[in-house]
């Protein structure tokens, strides 16, 4: 497309700023309050009793209301950071998490109790932004009547001088022509070394080559009528019709929606007669969240048939399954469990539908390829009505199961080698209860391998076992001793018990040698290195000096090849000279 910024004005259309006031008023209810010292007469009571008194000069804090424009005095108080500050009065609503109110800070205005941004008048120096939000109008540029969308950033300025202004500047726009889009940009990225990286709105408009749709969603547009769409250059679009279908706070987004009209204008047939709110979510779905957004705002929604013209065709449905899902208001969730289910070979009903619907899990599509998905779904609702009934008259709280208990639990059996094409097997009767007894089963076998995994270390290092000065060290010999260890010494050398069974690394145990059952500390050693990685006592604290010289000698020992006399005791290697004994 051609060079547009001549176009596009950038001055707000009439209107928009009382629109904006009426339906971004939540966003914009933020005021200012400007605040700065001042030295005030204080007539205290000794100038009452004496006449002659002369009053002293006090430090005040002048604080203005960008709102109400009224001022008042207020006490002075410093702040280590900022400064100095001001306190609120007692009387004002709210409970605030510091105690001197200074730049930066939120609260209430003490003469209106509006909600305001604190600010030091010093620091300011033309204006400051206390709330911000952005709103988008439509119009038609130009002799061929190409269809402009605007986005503006409005900002609420309050100014040094403690007046208020809604500021509304250009931020971005897109034009459309019958089959391309361009983007105008109002803004770039500035950098400064107090602030770091900041948005900078430009004078006029730049049209980069290479775009992407920075905007996102709206809500509402200014301006979009069916009357502009159907004089603009894309007269069939539907645009209007795509805005209208919000649910709740959910985001339309129109640049997407336009450029996915003019690649496959079949859309509006989808839009008009088919699953709307499936559209709207997949275009969400492209859109939300995304670190690298779609190049030109183009959207690839590869599950639609694009080489057909009828709505039921292009979503892979017959009419009747199309006139099924418009009735229940099919959204992407449950036409995805609906087409994914029929292309592996079932088709669910509209009650397995509604039974989806009600048990409100959007997991729900981890079931397909996993079992009957319709008989999955109609008893995991009964399971989940079952249990509630049962926690209404015991009036307490309960495990509801859901479809990730189902499909833990068909796991497990199948690692138990259970037959689950039998129906008793595949939906027990009580599946919590199932579902706990497989559970024991597999920590059982998990602790039985493991158990001969721990005799084998036992075996390993039971050559490192020492004694010596009144305490002894021994390696951990079972996850039994590692989990009394950690519950006595309240620490989480129980978690280490799988690496330790491994090979990964090696848990020994430090006792008084009058009590060897006692856990006083635990350490862990790296076997290849002969070092102490940690060595802990109760609640992690570090060791004693007994400890440590234990320690050390233990791993002098060590290093030295673990000698031992002809009673099996252990031969400490001979100190050199000069070192302490």
């Amino acid at each position: 497309m051609k060079d547009v910024r001549g176009l596009v004005p950038r001055t707000p259309p009439e209107g928009l700023k009382h629109w904006v006031l009426n339906t971004r008023a939540a966003a914009l209810e933020r005021s200012g309050l400007i605040y700065e010292a001042e030295y005030v007469k204080d007539w205290g009571f000794g100038c009452l009793l004496d006449e002659w008194a002369k009053p002293r000069k006090t430090k005040m804090v002048r604080v203005t209301c960008s709102c109400c424009g009224d001022s008042m005095l207020l006490h002075w108080a410093p702040d280590h950071k900022r400064g100095y500050g001001f306190i609120l009065p007692e009387d004002v609503e709210g409970e605030w998490d510091a105690a001197v109110m200074a730049a930066g800070d939120e609260c209430r205005c003490p003469m209106c109790n509006t909600k305001v941004l604190v600010n030091k008048r010093a620091a300011v120096r033309d204006y400051y932004v206390t709330a911000e939000t952005t709103c988008m109008s439509a119009a038609l540029v130009g002799e061929e009547r190409l269809l402009a969308l605007t986005g503006w950033t409005v900002q609420a300025r309050t100014h040094k001088n403690g007046c208020f202004r809604l500021e509304i500047i250009p931020a971005e726009a897109y034009v459309f022509s019958s089959d391309t889009c361009v983007q105008l940009l109002g803004w770039r990225r500035g950098y400064s070394g107090t602030a770091g990286y900041f948005v900078q709105y430009r004078r006029a408009w730049s049209q980069p080559a290479r775009w992407t749709d920075r905007w996102g969603g709206e809500t509402a547009i200014f301006g979009l009528t069916p009357e502009l769409v159907a004089a603009s250059c894309l007269p069939h679009c539907k645009l209007d019709v795509y805005m209208e279908h919000l649910r709740g706070t959910s985001r339309r987004y129109p640049v997407a929606y336009l450029r996915l009209y003019q690649q496959h204008p079949n859309v509006e047939v989808l839009l008009t007669r088919g699953l709307p709110l499936v559209l709207d979510d997949m275009i969400q779905e492209k859109m939300e969240g995304k670190m690298d957004l779609p190049k030109f705002g183009i959207v690839a929604l590869e599950e639609i048939d694009w080489k057909e013209t009828r709505p039921a065709h292009m979503l892979g449905l017959t009419r009747d399954e199309l006139r099924m899902a418009r009735s229940q208001g099919w959204g992407l969730l449950f036409w995805r469990l609906f087409s994914r289910t029929k292309a592996a070979g079932e088709t669910l009903a509209g009650a397995d539908i509604q039974a989806a619907f009600l048990l409100g899990k959007g997991n729900v599509l981890e079931l397909i390829g996993r079992g009957p998905v319709g008989k999955s779904i109609r008893y995991l609702l009964r399971q989940s009505e079952q249990i509630t009934a049962e926690v209404d008259d015991a009036g307490a709280d309960g495990w509801v199961p859901d479809v990730h208990t189902l499909l833990d639990y068909w796991s497990m059996s199948e690692q138990l080698g259970r037959d689950l094409t039998d129906p008793s097997v595949r939906y027990p009767i009580d599946l919590i209860r199932a579902h706990d007894a497989v559970t024991g089963l597999i920590l059982q076998r998990e602790q039985d391998a493991m158990a001969n995994s721990f005799r084998l270390r036992r075996k390993q290092l039971r050559k490192y076992a020492f004694a010596a000065d009144g305490l002894l060290i021994r390696p951990a010999a079972s996850q039994r001793e590692l989990t009394e260890e950690g519950d006595a010494l309240h620490h989480c050398v129980s978690s280490y018990g799988k690496r330790h069974a491994a090979g990964e690394t090696a848990i020994f145990f430090i006792r008084r040698a009058s009590k060897p059952g006692t856990p006083y500390y635990t350490l862990e050693l790296d076997e290849r290195a002969l070092k102490v990685r940690q060595n802990r006592g109760s609640y992690n604290r570090a060791r004693t000096p007994e400890v440590q010289a234990f320690e050390e000698k233990w791993l002098a020992w060590l290093q030295s090849g673990c000698q031992r006399d002809k009673k099996g005791r252990p031969v400490l290697p001979e100190k050199r000279k000069g070192e302490a004994a």
